[in-house]
């Protein structure tokens, strides 16, 4: 009976472990509308679930700017919940001391997350804009800067991802023209059994810095 229980529980570890993930994002933007959405899909789209955030916007507030977004769960192509989503300046703080305490309960932490991304593999990377000021000296100096700051974000995700796909990038000026219009299609893979080995890892690191605390602040014996 339990050889039967452990080669059960082995099958589905090792099935966990070979489950191919996929992340798609994409965003989009024309004039004043926004649009984007995250699909998390597994074994080839057989499972999927989509979030969509139809809009972005910034607004000013007491406690300064924050960015107000619609936000829609989609399953199985019907929306299975919306809620309106805020984002202020105390909310990111508090995401940020968050982060900062788990960096120090968690030692080597930021090596983790980079031998894990290195696992991850970029897919699939098209950015295509087209933009124009109305002016013609002041599109070109900003298809300069677009053109930069496109080609730096493709060497920060080239030196933390591994790249499997050329990029496909693109700047369209319109010389005469106040315009602006881009599609960004990104997409990741990897592996559930990295994910969840990362995971055990941390968790581990989490608990044994916990233990290092509690040995610390223990008295001495005299």
């Amino acid at each position: 009976m339990w050889a039967w229980v452990c080669a059960a529980v082995l099958l589905l570890l090792a099935v966990l472990a070979v489950t191919p993930v996929r992340i798609h994002v994409h965003y989009g933007r024309a004039g004043e509308n926004d649009l984007m959405a995250v699909e998390l899909s597994v074994w080839f789209r057989l499972f999927r679930r989509k979030f969509e955030i139809p809009f972005l916007n910034l607004e000013g507030s007491e406690e300064g700017p924050k960015v107000v977004a619609r936000t829609k769960t989609v399953q199985q192509g019907k929306v299975a919940n919306e809620e309106i989503q805020e984002v202020t300046r105390r909310k990111a703080k508090k995401w940020y001391e968050g982060y900062r305490k788990l960096l120090e309960h968690v030692h080597n932490l930021r090596p983790l997350l980079k031998d894990f991304c290195r696992k991850v593999r970029c897919t699939r990377l098209e950015w295509h804009t087209v933009m124009g000021t109305g002016q013609a000296d002041e599109t070109g100096a900003l298809s300069g800067i677009v053109w930069g700051i496109k080609s730096m974000i493709v060497g920060v995700v080239s030196h933390s991802f591994s790249l499997r796909a050329m990029p496909r990038l693109s700047v369209q000026p319109v010389w005469n023209e106040s315009i602006l219009r881009t599609q960004l299609e990104i997409q990741f893979r990897f592996y559930l059994g990295h994910l969840i080995l990362t995971v055990l890892k941390g968790v581990y690191r989490l608990w044994r810095g916990r233990q290092g605390e509690k040995w610390q602040a223990a008295p001495k014996e005299a």
